[in-house]
């Protein structure tokens, strides 16, 4: 698999899982739902180029790629969630008091200006 390739795959695993959670997906399958998508990427990877010779060794090498492809894209998923789940710092509103406000008077009300 070239870099580009499998550096694309990731993001899109990550894509349709998240497509097949708001479709209702139940949350405890999408780990295994992408660890499926990354290994149909690498089978589909594996049979779209013509070049190579498909043997046992090289499917055992694309069904580890994707294994490893639906892993990362799972645990990507997971970090991104955890890293923007923080709860914001908390914001205090200070009110004032009507009856301990200190009285001010305009530049116009002083005498003798």
């Amino acid at each position: 698999m070239d870099i580009a390739i499998t550096l694309a795959t990731i993001p899109a695993i990550i894509a349709v899982v998240t497509l097949a959670k708001d479709l209702g997906l139940r949350s405890t399958f999408a780990p295994l739902l992408a660890i499926v998508l990354g290994v149909a990427f690498a089978l589909f990877d594996l049979f779209s180029l013509g070049d190579s010779i498909i043997g046992t060794q090289t499917i055992l090498q694309a069904l580890a790629a994707g294994v490893l492809l639906g892993l990362s894209a799972a645990g990507l998923y997971d970090g991104a969630r955890a890293i923007g789940s923080k709860t914001p710092a908390t914001t205090v509103v200070v009110e004032e008091d009507v009856a301990t406000r200190p009285a001010t008077r305009s530049q116009d009300t002083l005498p003798g200006i």
